[in-house]
């Protein structure tokens, strides 16, 4: 939505967090400016909706600014996953940690909206990063997501305990990555960069 520069009624009551007829109420009282289509449709400025809210003291919602959700991955080999996103239109940048030591400096610093982590990977014990990540206040707002070979009941159910949303089986399929993404975070631009 952060790339939509018009919004329909619909879309402005969801970025606004009210119902629609909330926002026609608004346009009718003259208070939000809007146009109509041929069709009797209204439509909103984005530009027109973020001075409304801004006016009357609303908080612009995060989820709709514009920017990149960052995306962490800490996966053996991350490239060939980046490359395969890379031409797709999310709003997403990628980073990629080597190791774990990595991936904690850089959930400090880089701020990850998601993180995407290796289960059964021999350097790190994949379970214990995402249940430290999920308990510690700090990164707890973080969105957790692994992988591994085998998913079996125990390993799904241990990786929910430590937040895990999704897990997805070895070799990762690009797909799934993007239907994930756009499930978690449905608005933004595109921001890709390398690893």
């Amino acid at each position: 939505m952060a790339q939509k520069s018009i919004l329909t009624t619909w879309q402005a009551g969801r970025y606004c967090g009210v119902s629609p007829y909330t926002v026609r109420y608004w346009i009718r009282a003259g208070r939000l400016q809007a146009y109509a289509t041929p069709g009797g449709h209204r439509r909103i400025r984005r530009q027109d909706l973020d001075a409304f809210l801004l006016a009357h003291g609303m908080p612009l919602p995060s989820d709709f600014q514009s920017g990149s959700k960052r995306v962490l991955l800490l996966l053996p080999e991350p490239e060939p996953l980046i490359r395969d996103l890379e031409g797709w239109s999310g709003a997403f940048e990628f980073r990629a940690a080597p190791s774990p030591f990595d991936a904690g400096l850089l959930l400090a610093t880089y701020d990850p909206h998601l993180f995407l982590v290796d289960l059964d990977h021999r350097g790190w014990d994949g379970m214990a990063i995402c249940r430290r990540v999920h308990e510690t206040p700090a990164t707890a707002h973080i969105q957790l997501a692994a992988t591994a070979k085998d998913l079996t009941v125990d390993l799904l159910e241990a990786a929910q305990a430590t937040g895990v949303l999704e897990c997805f089986t070895k070799p990762l399929d690009p797909k799934d990555i993007r239907r994930l993404l756009r499930t978690l975070f449905p608005h933004g631009t595109v921001m890709l960069t390398p690893a």
